[in-house]
C-alpha cells in the first residue's frame, strides 16, 4: 500500500522548487522594475543589444555555473525572462546539457579518485551505481527527472558510476527538456505579466511542459517500483 502511495505521489518537492523559483524572480523583477528605475526593461534591451553575443555568453555562464554546483533553477528562469521562452528555452537547455556533460567527463577523467573516497559510502550514491550496472538508462532519467541531490552533484556522481558517456549525454537533454520549457515560459510569463502583455502562446507551453514532467515523473516512478517489487507469490 505504501509503495502504491509512493508511486501515485505528486512530486511536491519539484512543484514547490518551481513555485519557489517563480516567486522570487516574480518578486525581484517587480521590486527592480517598479522601485529600481525600470531595472528590468533596460536589462532587457541591454541583452536585446548584445546580438549574438548574449546567446553565447548566457550558454557559457549556464555551462559553467552548472559546473560549479549553483542550481539551475532560478537561470532557467530568468532565460525566459530575459530571451523569451523559444529561445531561452534552448539556450538554457544547451548551457545546462554542456555542463552537465562537463561535470560527468570530469568526474570520470579528471577527479574520479577523490570522488569515489569521498562518496564511497553514501547511500544515494551506492544506489546509483548498483543501478547503473543493471539498469543505466533509467537511472539517467530518473535522476535528471527527480534528482534525490541537487542536478549538478549529480552530474559528478553519474561520472562514477558504469553509466556511458553518449546515452547518458542524450538522456540527460532529453529528459531535463519539459522541465526547461516549464521554467523558461514561465520566467516569460513573469516578466511579459509586469508589462501588461502576457503570452498565450507561452502559458500554454508551461501547461503542456507542466503535463509532461508530471507524467515522465509518474512513468519512471511506475516502472522504477514495478521492477523493485517483490514477484507475487
Amino acid at each position: 500500500m505504501k509503495d502504491d502511495q509512493r508511486k501515485n505521489a505528486v512530486p511536491w518537492t519539484m512543484l514547490l522548487k518551481f513555485g519557489a523559483a517563480f516567486g522570487l524572480l516574480g518578486l525581484l523583477s517587480l521590486v527592480l522594475e517598479h522601485w529600481g528605475d525600470l531595472y528590468m526593461s533596460r536589462l532587457s534591451a541591454f541583452v536585446a543589444a548584445q546580438g549574438s553575443l548574449a546567446p553565447l555568453l548566457f550558454i557559457g555562464l549556464n555551462a559553467l555555473l552548472t559546473m560549479l554546483l549553483v542550481p539551475q533553477v532560478l537561470f532557467t528562469v530568468a532565460a525566459g525572462a530575459l530571451f523569451g521562452w523559444k529561445l531561452g528555452t534552448a539556450y538554457a537547455s544547451v548551457g545546462m546539457t554542456i555542463g552537465a556533460v562537463g561535470a560527468f567527463l570530469l568526474a570520470r577523467y579528471g577527479v574520479r579518485d577523490r570522488l569515489c573516497a569521498r562518496f564511497a559510502d553514501h547511500p544515494v550514491y551506492r544506489r546509483m551505481l548498483g543501478l547503473s550496472r543493471v539498469h543505466p538508462l533509467h537511472l539517467i532519467s530518473l535522476s535528471r527527472v527527480i534528482p534525490v541531490l541537487p542536478f549538478p552533484v549529480t552530474s559528478y556522481l553519474l561520472g562514477i558510476t558504469e553509466v556511458r558517456s553518449l546515452p547518458y549525454a542524450l538522456l540527460s537533454w532529453a529528459c531535463m527538456l519539459p522541465e526547461t520549457v516549464f521554467l523558461a515560459s514561465g520566467g516569460h510569463l513573469l516578466i511579459s505579466g509586469l508589462h501588461g502583455r502576457a503570452s498565450v502562446e507561452a502559458a500554454v507551453a508551461l501547461g503542456a511542459a507542466g503535463v509532461a514532467v508530471a507524467l515522465v515523473v509518474h512513468r519512471i516512478r511506475k516502472r522504477l517500483f514495478a521492477e523493485e517489487a517483490p514477484p507475487k507469490e
